[in-house]
């Protein structure tokens, strides 16, 4: 029976792969429903499961030329789906921590001393300072791997550099704060 499930398979895959939309259709009718039950399980929004399934499906659909190669459509399938979800909370958690404005934070414990709240001010201040002091691919690399979360593909990507040269960026910034941030702890 499996053996009959997997060459079913295969042959709907070599139809989609040739452009068969009414084999993807019977496709997706195959797979829909028990995908949207476990997207459902990890997300529990019906909007956001159906959200994920067709971007896994059309994922698939644009690049159908390469399903032939898939050994297990079931396994494939799944495995792609908790990928999208994982991307969809790590998305949900990036724009959570972008909502929060910590430059403007300030620590109001009553506990905690005027001086260790100007101390802490006035370190977010250098801080800034020294980032804005930074030469400006090496600043603009640095905020959008530590403000915007970016990963260092998704940089090289949009500033059309290598990921090593991203690398470089990042270490040149962390490098240039951890001497400054030295400088201002001996002071103090």
């Amino acid at each position: 029976m499996q053996n009959k499930e997997a060459h079913s398979y295969l042959q709907l895959l070599d139809a989609i792969s040739h452009g068969d939309e009414r084999a993807f259709s019977t496709f997706y009718d195959i797979f829909a429903s028990d995908l949207i039950k476990h997207i459902l399980s990890k997300v529990q929004d019906q909007q956001i499961a159906e959200d994920i399934l067709h971007d896994l499906f059309l994922s698939l659909w644009k690049n159908r030329e390469r399903l032939p190669q898939i050994q297990s459509v079931p396994a494939y399938l799944y495995s792609s789906c908790r990928y999208l979800i994982l991307a969809y909370y790590r998305k949900q958690q990036q724009e959570n921590i972008q909502s929060l404005d910590l430059t403007n934070l300030d620590v109001i414990d009553e506990e905690i001393t005027i001086e260790d709240r100007l101390y802490y001010r006035y370190t977010l201040d250098l801080i800034a300072n020294e980032i804005e002091k930074l030469p400006e691919k090496c600043r603009e690399v640095f905020r959008m791997s530590r403000f915007e979360f970016l990963s260092n593909k998704e940089i090289a990507e949009k500033l059309q550099i290598s990921e090593s040269t991203v690398e470089k960026h990042i270490n040149k910034a962390i490098s240039r704060l951890r001497i400054a941030s030295k400088a201002f702890t001996l002071i103090f």
